[in-house]
């Protein structure tokens, strides 16, 4: 009884020592483990790992159950599986980096980078003609998919460690119709990513590859991610494969290091080994403004309806799924290699990006979504309850200054203020920059007997980011000599530091 008892006090005195923002943090983070242990045992799955990077960036980390379940070996925190179909949101992204450049159109006709003789194979495709950039982006091409064509599993499954170029991928569509006309509908398809790694390749001169490696995975660290081109993938976990197994490969994926098949076809249709905290960060840095500029990267965001490819508040973007829920707007991607889910989402509401792996290709069907949602939920509550203290902080930092005024004194009044030379008062005499001579500024003004009697109200509070916040309000200043109150308008701009919310520029009139 009391060896069961001592775990549980020594963490409750741990978390009451804690400042209220670091209990609530690692609570949530208990609360993430709990629910991602739940997910794992209901499911009957191996293992999931999980990420979630905070707005401020905070990363919380997470795994559970089995990497190899017959070994007992644990899944650890950040294995790395293959990113399936997520991958396409590297392709998609420096697509519109060519775009912005001006190298590209999104409504070019895709026939115009296939020309003369030695392309003439990419006219036996279906819609060749109409098809445009857009529609391959956003799989509104009609093309159907190549990898669940007979002659292609059947080539797979008679030899899996085979190399596929992307033209002989797309061969086994020659000939086919398409499922629809261009724009006219809607049809999720890899094919439609080759031929954009093939446009990629002409506009570049280079490797997509290299590209990706260039421009998106090198310069935002992105060090746990890289090209599946091979059977050996360097820290890929076990990944087990359930009845759903068209490519008729073996329960258990990796034997002695080695993948079960060669993974290298994929290509940009997917393509990569990951894990969760890159995935986070790359979901967060895409769609929180780092990547692209507003003008591209609102069309990445653009839906269209999975049915009829019209217009719609959600669908399928450029590369991008659109989701809407009870805490708004989501964004992000799902992926499946044999063996391996992923699901990667961004709130474009809290700022908040979640990734989810499994290392298998069954169990949680399209419950991965609604798995992801969980988490949002334990996140939105969690930033909520945040936000609502800062808030708290803030007003009750007002009304110290109503106080300390009213007191008769201004050093208690100045707490409030940050100690820097960088800090800014502007009013009608003037701007002044620097703790010390706006203290001194109060000093001159408002001497003890001159101060009268201060209060605000119409206070109204923006949250810009975790460390600023913008307050716009009235203050209304009471002197014995007048029978109304001096009224003005003021607005702040209010920094945290040092766990306290203080101002850093103070705009009155």
């Amino acid at each position: 009884m009391h060896r069961r008892t001592i775990p549980i006090l020594t963490l409750f005195i741990a978390l009451t020592s804690l400042c209220p923002g670091q209990s609530d943090f690692l609570l949530l983070r208990q609360r993430m483990q709990q629910q991602l242990d739940s997910i794992t045992q209901s499911d009957g799955l191996p293992g999931l790992t999980l990420a979630a990077v905070l707005p401020d960036g905070r990363l919380v980390s997470l795994a559970s159950g089995w990497e190899d379940v017959e070994l007992k070996k644990n899944m650890p925190v950040g294995g790395q599986m293959f990113t399936g179909s997520t991958g396409k949101t590297f392709v998609s992204a420096l697509v519109l980096q060519l775009v912005a450049e001006g190298r590209l159109g999104l409504d070019d006709k895709v026939s115009t980078f296939f020309q003369g003789q030695e392309e003439a194979w990419y006219h036996r495709l279906p819609n060749a003609a109409e098809l445009t950039v857009r529609s391959l982006l956003n799989h509104t091409s009609g093309l159907p998919r190549y990898i669940f064509q007979d002659s292609f599993l059947k080539e797979v499954k008679a030899n899996p460690m085979r190399s596929w170029t992307p033209r002989e991928c797309l061969a086994v569509l020659f000939g086919l119709p398409a499922l629809h006309a261009v724009g006219q509908g809607w049809g999720y398809s890899d094919t439609n990513y080759l031929l954009l790694g093939l446009i990629i390749e002409k506009i570049t001169g280079d490797t997509f590859y290299h590209q990706a490696q260039t421009r998106l995975l090198g310069p935002f660290n992105l060090r746990h991610t890289y090209p599946s081109t091979q059977r050996a993938l360097p820290g890929l976990v076990q990944g087990y494969i359930g009845e759903d197994n068209f490519f008729g490969l073996p329960k258990k994926t990796v034997e002695n290091g080695l993948y079960a098949m060669n993974p290298q076809f994929e290509w940009c249709g997917g393509g990569f080994v990951t894990n969760v905290d890159d995935l986070a960060y790359w979901m967060k840095w895409l769609h929180g403004g780092q990547v692209l500029s507003p003008e591209v990267y609102g069309q990445l965001v653009a839906a269209v309806d999975f049915r009829t490819g019209q217009p719609a508040a959600a669908g399928y973007g450029l590369g991008c799924f659109v989701w809407q829920s009870e805490l708004g707007k989501f964004l992000g991607h799902a992926g499946l290699m044999p063996g391996y889910l992923t699901q990667a989402e961004y709130s474009e509401k809290y700022g908040f990006a979640i990734a989810l792996q499994a290392n298998t290709g069954q169990g949680m069907g399209r419950r991965h979504h609604a798995y992801v949602q969980h988490f949002a939920r334990l996140l939105a509550g969690y930033l909520d309850t945040v936000a609502r203290a800062d808030e708290q902080a803030i007003r009750e930092n007002f009304k110290k200054q109503e106080d300390c005024w009213n007191q008769g004194s201004i050093d208690c009044y100045m707490t409030a203020y940050l100690r820097s030379d960088s800090l800014r008062t502007i009013s009608r005499e003037g701007v002044a920059y620097g703790y010390d001579r706006i203290r001194q500024n109060y000093l001159t003004n408002f001497p003890p007997g001159r101060m009268g009697r201060l209060y605000f109200d119409n206070l109204n509070l923006t949250r810009l980011s975790d460390e600023y916040y913008y307050a716009v309000g009235r203050f209304n200043l009471v002197f014995p000599e007048r029978s109304e109150p001096y009224q003005g308008h003021f607005s702040v701009i209010l920094q945290k530091s040092g766990g306290r919310w203080l101002m850093v520029s103070d705009h009155s009139s």
